[in-house]
């Protein structure tokens, strides 16, 4: 468990690749900004995604929040995310805003949006073991500049944007995360730790058509890329009455990207309110040694009501 922990750290210390979400197509707004205000209501989402469960406990796990509503009189969306990112004994807390245009052609959207904040990287030195390290006879010390001995934050600015475009049930989407590329500064024993969180590209299309009376086919794709490595996510959800669905996916397209199978299922638990399960089924070379991938997402929506301005009716007794 602590080599693991040891690897996730130090490989994170030179890069950061954004996190999956197998149900990214029920969570936009967790990798494009443009996706503020092109929904009518006001929309809230929570989600957690335990990856590789039992590998190391909670080696990599992600619990998120994001909120977004429209701004109708500026043709405009205001949005707001805050994301966990646990990576063995690496944590990283996203914070952002976001603001979206929302450009009206015809029946169809085109939003351009922009969201900008912080990032928080601490590494917990403690959980960490170094090979020349000295931790016998109630010793503690790693021998190792770079790692601290316990807790160590640092502070990086956050900065991302992104196109989208809404007709009915298509949405196609690109956005770029870290587009400035930032870097954390987490103290070490002697010397900093610099977590650099590299430039993320995501392209994005999904649509959703009718199948008779009842049924509904959503398929969609997400690719990611640094521009080092790339991946692919492809999957299909079949609705029910609107009200359950469920569906499969893949995540990969080569055998150096062969990641994942993956089972989708969710329901309407009331009106507005929509709940999400996914099941990764591991295809890498960690297939052996976990027991797959969890992810839930849980999202509210709430209709904005405009009251409809009705001037005051004055007669006039020259005109009854």
């Amino acid at each position: 468990m602590l080599v693991v922990l040891l690897s996730c750290a130090l490989t994170a210390a030179r890069a950061q690749v954004g996190s999956n979400y197998s149900q990214f197509m029920l969570n936009a707004p967790a990798f494009n900004p443009a996706y503020a205000g092109s929904c009518p209501d006001l929309e809230a989402t929570l989600f957690y995604r335990n990856q590789w469960t039992n590998l190391s406990g909670r080696t990599l796990s992600t619990p998120g929040f994001n909120a977004s509503m429209p701004i109708k009189k500026i043709s405009s969306g205001v949005g707001l995310a805050f994301v966990y990112d646990m990576i063995g004994a690496q944590r990283n807390l996203y914070f952002n805003a976001s603001y979206a245009y929302q450009l009206k052609i015809k029946k169809s959207l085109l939003g351009f949006g922009v969201s900008g904040g912080l990032i928080q990287s601490t590494l917990l030195g403690n959980l960490l073991r170094a090979p020349e390290g000295n931790y016998e006879d109630g010793a503690f010390n790693h021998n190792d500049p770079i790692i601290p001995l316990a807790k160590s934050s640092g502070i990086s600015p956050y900065l991302g944007a992104g196109l989208m475009f809404t007709h009915k049930g298509l949405q196609v989407g690109a956005s770029v995360s870290s587009l400035v590329e930032g870097k954390s500064k987490v103290p070490g024993t002697l010397a900093e730790n610099n977590i650099i969180f590299r430039r993320n590209l995501y392209g994005y299309i999904s649509y959703r058509f009718k199948v008779g009376k009842k049924l509904n086919i959503r398929p969609s794709v997400l690719f990611k890329s640094d521009l080092k490595e790339n991946q692919l996510d492809i999957n299909a959800l079949i609705y029910y009455k609107s009200a359950f669905w469920a569906g499969a996916g893949y995540r990969g397209y080569n055998k150096k990207s062969n990641e994942s199978v993956i089972l989708l299922f969710g329901v309407n638990i009331l009106k507005n309110l929509m709940l999400g399960y996914s099941y990764d089924i591991s295809l890498g070379p960690l297939r052996g040694a976990n027991y797959g991938s969890h992810e839930i997402v849980l999202s509210w929506r709430q209709p904005l009501k405009t009251k409809e301005f009705k001037p005051k009716t004055i007669y006039n007794p020259r005109f009854l």
